[in-house]
């Protein structure tokens, strides 16, 4: 019996994995952009996707970062911090203290000497209080150009009265109106006199408020050579008391031009006051208003013993009386208002013209 062969066939081998060489792939960095440092510090202070609105700020502004600068520039910003900032500051007393009365030098110099900066100034309370609220500022865009022009035409608006709001009984008084019971004149009060229509300091314009100074100005109410003379208490039992003669109307728009004396004059010449009256001469004023409102606020700054901060927020229509000569009379010279008589307040006029139409 022939022996089996022994098979010669090469056993099946299991693959074997053979790492491929690797691949080298090239990356290609963009372009850096060319940024003009101009354009970066301006988006930097001005836009409010500013980096700055992000960090914390005393990260930024420390007294590290103040000993790095140049001395030009530590010279240039010293000139943006007050006084108490730097070490030679000393507290004196105020003008108003009572040793200074008693005859306490006081030398304002010392307070005005800058020495070496105090690096507490970082970290005190109040400059991280202000370097946030400009953080705040920064981040609600208020410090871009679009916002910055829009401030600069509302405070020219402001200035110039051409631009202001409603008061806010007015508003009221719009959106729920309630109708006025017509306030009649007191029969025995002579027209001459300073009469005061009952209860008018607390009274409501009403439907009234809707009627504009030009309607008066249209319709004859208000006319060439009528007195407007206003009066205010302010805070602290100050009373300013001004007059203002109407000198033309604008035919179209109605606008009225007033003259009135510079400073705490409170009456007007008798030149001014004439039924001839001569040419406006210096130091007499002119202006041309539109409201009652934008009459007062040109009287205070021309009489300027008001602060801005002090005027209230009131009705100008019940701070002025219109002065006008009755039917069959002329001028006075003897008088302060030439002769006129008062024919009431603005307020007054404005609601009887209202009832009557």
């Amino acid at each position: 019996m022939d022996r089996p062969r022994r098979a010669t066939r090469q056993p099946t081998k299991s693959p074997k994995l053979v790492a491929g060489e690797p691949v080298v792939r090239v990356v290609r960095r963009k372009a850096i952009a060319n940024v003009d440092p101009e354009q970066r510090l301006k988006a930097l202070l001005e836009s409010s996707k500013s980096e700055l609105t992000q960090m914390q700020i005393s990260d930024l502004i420390n007294s590290n970062t103040w000993n790095m600068l140049s001395d030009d520039s530590q010279s240039y910003l010293e000139t943006l911090l007050p006084p108490t900032a730097f070490t030679s500051y000393q507290e004196i007393l105020g003008a108003d203290h009572p040793y200074v009365e008693n005859g306490m030098v006081v030398d304002p110099e010392t307070r005005l000497s800058k020495t070496e900066l105090n690096s507490s100034v970082f970290s005190d309370s109040h400059f991280l209080a202000a370097a946030r609220t400009f953080q705040d500022h920064l981040y609600l865009n208020w410090f871009s150009s679009g916002h910055v022009e829009k401030v600069a035409q509302f405070q020219d608006g402001i200035l110039n009265g051409t631009l202001a709001a409603p008061w806010k009984d007015e508003v009221w008084e719009r959106d729920n109106h309630v109708p006025a019971v017509p306030i009649h004149r007191e029969q025995d009060v002579s027209p001459s006199s300073s009469f005061i229509i009952p209860c008018e300091s607390t009274a409501r314009a009403g439907g009234a408020a809707e009627v504009k100074l030009f309607m008066l100005v249209k319709h004859g109410i208000i006319r060439v050579g009528d007195v407007l003379a206003y009066k205010r208490s302010f805070i602290g039992s100050e009373v300013i008391e001004k007059d203002a003669i109407v000198q033309a109307v604008h035919p179209g728009t109605y606008a009225i031009t007033v003259l009135t004396q510079p400073g705490a004059v409170i009456h007007l010449p008798s030149a001014l006051l004439s039924s001839d009256p001569s040419e406006p001469s210096e130091p007499t004023r002119s202006m041309t208003i539109f409201s009652p409102t934008m009459l007062e606020t040109g009287l205070l700054d021309i009489d300027a013993r008001t602060e801005k901060s002090r005027r209230p927020n009131g009705n100008a229509w019940k701070c002025f009386t219109v002065w006008r000569w009755r039917a069959g009379t002329g001028f006075n010279a003897d008088d302060v208002r030439g002769g006129r008589e008062n024919h009431g307040t603005l307020f007054y006029l404005r609601g009887s013209y209202y009832h009557e139409i």
